[in-house]
């Protein structure tokens, strides 16, 4: 007797499982699923233009100050050409062509020293680059998220995830990306 009652016991507590377990299904199945599209929101969202224009402007500048440098180097590398040229021009007097040897070994030096700079100018502007680049983003994202997070709570969604096109079908009414463009650029005004 006292084995039934254990085993009954035994039952209930895995029938009030199971019937927990339906539960969680049931409502697991009734959330609302929104979807968004994530690169749309970018392409429309007005800060981010805003940042890529100026983010734009900055590495122009950059490329500008880097093709200057270059320039340099390259002028630095054709003074020393001629000075070469001179210093084994047999028709030059001794003291002209050991002069300009002389002239070229130390404009030689220059050029290793300026070469390191260039070097280092360019490596420390990739990453300001990128750092401002990565700083940008993380605001943009930041951004998105929280117009979306006031769009799903107004929509009463569970869940909001990234339409991604070709890879995912997600039915047009469930879409909310026009609304979350709204959110973002109407911060703007």
């Amino acid at each position: 007797m006292k084995n039934m009652k254990s085993k009954g016991k035994g039952v209930v507590i895995i029938v009030a499982a199971w019937l927990l377990c339906i539960a969680d299904v049931s409502a697991a199945v009734a959330q609302k699923i929104l979807s968004v599209d994530v690169q749309k929101v970018f392409e429309s969202y007005e800060d981010a233009k805003v940042a890529q224009a100026a983010f734009s402007e900055t590495v122009a500048a950059a490329n500008k100050e880097f093709k200057e440098l270059g320039d340099a180097l390259t002028k630095l590398q054709e003074e020393i050409g001629a000075l070469n040229e001179k210093a084994e021009n047999v028709a030059l007097l001794d003291s002209v062509r050991e002069k300009s040897k002389l002239e070229a070994e130390e404009k030689t030096e220059v050029l290793r020293i300026k070469e390191g700079e260039f070097i280092q100018f360019r490596q420390d502007l990739n990453k300001k680059l990128a750092e401002h680049r990565n700083r940008d983003l993380a605001i943009q994202f930041k951004a998105v998220e929280d117009a979306t997070a006031v769009v799903a709570k107004a929509k009463k969604a569970d869940i909001v995830i990234n339409k991604i096109p070709g890879a995912l079908y997600v039915d047009d009414s469930l879409d909310i990306t026009q609304l979350i463009i709204d959110e973002l650029n109407s911060k703007q005004k």
